[in-house]
């Protein structure tokens, strides 16, 4: 039988917190196993359960009015509803390619929770700005969140990723981001590091804890600019034209030192990662153009929140032209 009234303890549900942490932490607070949780409400869930089937019976349970607990959650947010107040922009959780993080710890505590929190995010949060710790990449809990207040260009980095979201379109500074910083450590190791840089910002950073970051954390955090100005250059279409005009990738490579990526950097052999990459981004937008059908756009450049309405007639910001071929526009 469902419940009629809340549980003697309540929690509040975080933005954007994903449904497996909401009924950790409500049966935590209830000192009940998280497995307990969902018999005890009369809910039966398995992989075909729609998420929507709990939304009722849990708002119940934890004393939270439905239609907050469904902005909350974003399983309870119907990713088609774009005209629905509150969805616009929010991460998508049923993509296969959906991330899922500790919240900023210092965020959860300002809200008054202790206990860990997991939330889905979307690739550009990196860093917490308002409380300048770490959580992107590399945090496993809440406790490897790291300081990085001694870090001024990974602070600026965030910035500059949300700009580059801004003026490229989520859609592709997200597609390009993973491949870029792929790219980048591949090209690290190929490289030393003569003075020392990441032995010096290991024992300057520290966790939650007061332990020293991992050697692949710090890595990861020193080098975050970098690959952030990376992936603005290879998200953006000036290359792809001068590529296609010239017939060879020059420009591309100059801009990798004129930026203060990578100094010196040239391409010796075809198995470098950035050759590879382009030949294979060329490879898969001329397959996209060919077939021109909007379930194979979306299968390789999935929309990684929920975008605005748009009316019948009016173009899609985020579904380029090729240079080469036109992509599909719908």
């Amino acid at each position: 039988m469902p419940p009629r009234q809340p549980l003697p303890r309540t929690v509040p549900p975080f933005h954007n917190e994903t449904l497996d942490s909401f009924l950790h932490r409500l049966a935590a607070a209830n000192h009940l196993p998280a497995d307990q949780l969902l018999p005890l409400l009369a809910i039966r869930r398995t992989r075909k359960t729609p998420a929507s089937a709990l939304l009722e019976p849990l708002a119940v349970a934890a004393g939270v009015r439905q239609r907050a607990l469904e902005l909350a959650l974003p399983e309870f947010l119907d990713a088609n509803a774009t005209d629905m107040p509150g969805t616009i922009g929010r991460p998508r959780s049923t993509l296969h390619t959906a991330i899922q993080r500790p919240a900023c710890r210092r965020c959860t505590h300002a809200a008054g929770i202790t206990m860990t929190v997991t939330c889905w995010t979307t690739h550009d949060r990196n860093v917490c700005l308002r409380h300048r710790l770490w959580i992107g990449n590399g945090i496993a809990n809440a406790d490897e969140q790291v300081d990085v207040s001694r870090l001024p260009d990974t602070l600026r980095a965030q910035r500059h990723h949300r700009n580059l979201v801004a003026r490229h379109g989520r859609r592709w500074v997200r597609n390009a981001y993973p491949d870029a910083r792929k790219m980048y450590f591949a090209w690290l190791q190929q490289s030393a590091d003569p003075f020392d840089l990441l032995d010096t910002a290991r024992h300057i950073l520290t966790d939650g804890t007061g332990n020293l970051p991992s050697p692949d954390l710090t890595l990861t955090m020193v080098f975050h600019p970098q690959v952030v100005t990376l992936a603005g250059l290879l998200a953006g279409r000036e290359w792809e034209r001068r590529a296609v005009a010239t017939g060879h990738v020059a420009w591309l490579v100059e801009q990798i030192t004129a930026r203060n990526i990578l100094l010196g950097y040239v391409p010796k052999e075809r198995t470098d990662p950035l050759i590879q990459w382009v030949e294979q981004h060329f490879s898969i937008h001329k397959f996209v153009a060919f077939h021109r059908s909007p379930t194979i756009y979306d299968a390789f450049f999935p929309r990684e929140t929920i975008p605005p309405p748009r009316q019948p007639n009016e173009t899609d910001a985020e579904t380029r032209w090729s240079p080469f071929h036109p992509y599909y526009r719908y």
